[in-house]
């Protein structure tokens, strides 16, 4: 009969070097905690080199900050007022961290600073006008160290400044690898179909005039363009439905949908108009629709460009 081996016993000198093997482990862990606590590096931002924790713990988030930070997974103790759109199309963590924050106000320059000083926070990032950033300088400074991210300056070094004053490198670096992977593959597998074929995007902001539209006038198609991924025409706003017809020479247009793949709301009275409905590019099924994110980061761009791989596809099967 086959016996069961004995199952070997630690010796008082094992187990008492095990003891201490765990201790050291987990003072080691609390060291590493203790030693970034106490230490910042410069973050370079829209208002200069910004000394901020390494690893803050308390983030407070603020204009259109809000949405990229959620977006690297990110759990902010402030943020402020998000479209009612934007609101819906947050993925169920990201509405939880949002729900869990204290709202401090409908926008950065007119958040209640009081209120944000009372959730003492680590560190301060807010993307928001120049003009508006200059007059709160002084009273988010005298709270935390602020990042303040501009509309002028360019998406992505707004992107890395975020993630570096928020200590969130591990998702961003992450994001933007897919990203650049993205690029890298639209271009290799479409760089032909998009040298030969017009492309055009057909674009309605909610705030639009009634019976006007853009044409290329989308932040993500401003993206795309700098990409050098498609050459969009210039970008020509407020234009009337009247012109609709000079999208009759694209042999692909573009417009923007929901998260759910529908049209949006803003983009309806364009679809609806009997010169939309003419189009040759419409009737031949040369239209797409594609989901431009709320927010801007790589993580939100990524998603536009995997959109627009797929209309890419699906011009090309049909050429």
């Amino acid at each position: 009969m086959a016996t069961t081996p004995l199952r070997r016993r630690a010796t008082p000198m094992a187990a008492v070097l095990l003891n201490a093997a765990l201790v050291l482990t987990a003072c080691g862990s609390d060291g590493d905690k203790a030693d970034q606590a106490g230490k910042t590096h410069g973050v370079e931002a829209d208002n200069g080199t910004v000394e901020v924790p390494v690893d803050p713990q308390r983030v407070a988030v603020l204009g259109n900050a809000v949405l990229p930070y959620l977006d690297l997974g990110g759990e902010p103790i402030a943020v402020t007022d998000l479209d009612g759109g934007a609101l819906a199309d947050l993925p169920p963590d990201q509405r939880a961290a949002y729900d869990a924050a204290t709202n401090v106000g409908v926008n950065g320059g007119e958040a209640d600073y009081e209120k944000l000083a009372t959730l003492k926070p680590d560190v301060i990032v807010i993307a928001a006008p120049e003009s508006d950033y200059e007059k709160l300088d002084d009273k988010l400074t005298s709270i935390a160290p602020a990042v303040h991210l501009g509309f002028d300056s360019d998406w992505k070094f707004r992107a890395t400044a975020l993630a570096e004053a928020t200590n969130e490198m591990d998702a961003f670096d992450e994001q933007k690898a897919s990203y650049d992977d993205l690029v890298t593959e639209i271009r290799q597998e479409y760089g032909d179909t998009m040298r030969s074929a017009k492309i055009t995007e057909a674009y309605r902001w909610d705030t639009e005039d009634a019976g006007k539209f853009s044409i290329n006038g989308s932040l993500c198609a401003e993206v795309v363009r700098d990409e050098g991924i498609i050459d969009f025409a210039p970008a020509e706003f407020s234009v009337s439905f009247e012109q609709i017809g000079s999208l009759a020479e694209s042999d692909l247009v573009l417009y923007p949908a929901g998260i759910d793949g529908e049209p949006s709301a803003a983009i309806a009275p364009v679809l609806e108009t009997n010169a939309w409905k003419a189009l040759p590019t419409v009737r031949s099924g040369h239209v797409q629709g594609i989901y431009c994110p709320w927010g801007r980061s790589f993580g939100f761009m990524a998603q536009y460009l995997e959109g627009l791989e797929r209309a890419l596809a699906t011009l090309e099967t049909q050429q």
